[in-house]
């Protein structure tokens, strides 16, 4: 799974990272509730704010960062959960 950082117009650096449909629990994966997110989505994280865009290109790892930033201005702000796992690329706990 590939995972990207790009910074934005404001210095803001985001962690970017793909959730793919094969990775959602399977319970989850059959509730309603998931719409256009059930195929997976794009996950853009930076230290205060997560972000979803669905519906994202296959090619998203091999796209210019600037490209990537459009990407992040069009995703849907979403609350970060409390006591989340681990996400892609963080150092893992000693």
């Amino acid at each position: 799974m590939a995972v990207r950082d790009v910074v934005d117009e404001n210095g803001v650096k985001w962690r970017v990272w793909s959730v793919s449909k094969s990775s959602i629990h399977p319970k989850t994966a059959a509730e309603d509730f998931l719409g256009d997110y059930a195929e997976g989505w794009l996950c853009f994280e930076c230290d205060n704010q997560r972000r979803r865009l669905a519906h994202y290109p296959q090619n998203w790892d091999e796209r210019p960062d600037a490209e990537l930033i459009k990407l992040l201005k069009s995703a849907m702000v979403v609350q970060p959960r409390k006591n989340t796992p681990p996400k892609p690329g963080d150092a893992a706990n000693p």
